[in-house]
């Protein structure tokens, strides 16, 4: 969902962050926080947020099949502090899980448009490949930059990924600048 702020609207996010956002349904206004995809843009007149429908989730499925274009939402500022710093570690690792992909995209494609890569390992956890967020995206990128290496995990063919087998998986995790997020909760961890 591309979302074009109003007059006055200045603020650049940061790579990672989230923003809220309010629709009003029915007369009130729904407000639910969404990371945002899209990277920083220099004129900042666009953002993106990437939402999926769910069965359970009443505003997500009004975003998805029922706001038309041109809709005016309520804006929140961006906020968060699951962020890629300026200038990007030379050395990073993203776990990943099913929607926590979102706010890492950013971090990608901020990373890709700069021209920043660098030590790239993203290990990226989801139920099924047609399930998986931007994967032809992210295949694209894998091509693109020899610094990234993907890693993809299928949880209903191959179980909960084990975080033991990390070690097998990036033998070098430890030294790794790393952002962890899945679908509820992200962090960042210092390594």
């Amino acid at each position: 969902l591309v979302i074009r702020p109003g007059w006055g609207w200045r603020y650049q996010h940061r790579p990672g962050q989230y923003v809220g956002i309010g629709v009003q349904i029915g007369g009130k206004f729904h407000w639910r926080s969404y990371s945002v995809s899209s990277p920083p843009k220099r004129d900042g007149r666009t953002l993106a947020i990437t939402v999926r429908a769910m069965p359970e989730g009443f505003l997500s499925d009004h975003l998805v099949n029922g706001l038309e274009p041109g809709t005016i939402v309520r804006l929140a500022l961006p906020n968060g502090d699951f962020v890629l710093p300026d200038p990007p570690p030379a050395r990073s690792l993203f776990l990943v899980g099913g929607s926590g992909i979102t706010p890492v995209m950013s971090m990608l494609r901020t990373l890709d448009r700069r021209g920043t890569m660098g030590d790239v390992t993203l290990h990226y956890a989801s139920t099924t490949p047609e399930q998986m967020i931007f994967r032809d995206e992210i295949a694209a990128l894998h091509e693109k930059h020899d610094g990234l290496t993907v890693h993809e995990w299928f949880s209903d063919e191959q179980g909960i990924f084990d975080l033991a087998r990390l070690d097998d998986l990036v033998p070098d995790w430890r030294r790794r600048e790393t952002w962890a997020c899945g679908d509820r909760k992200s962090t960042r961890l210092n390594s």
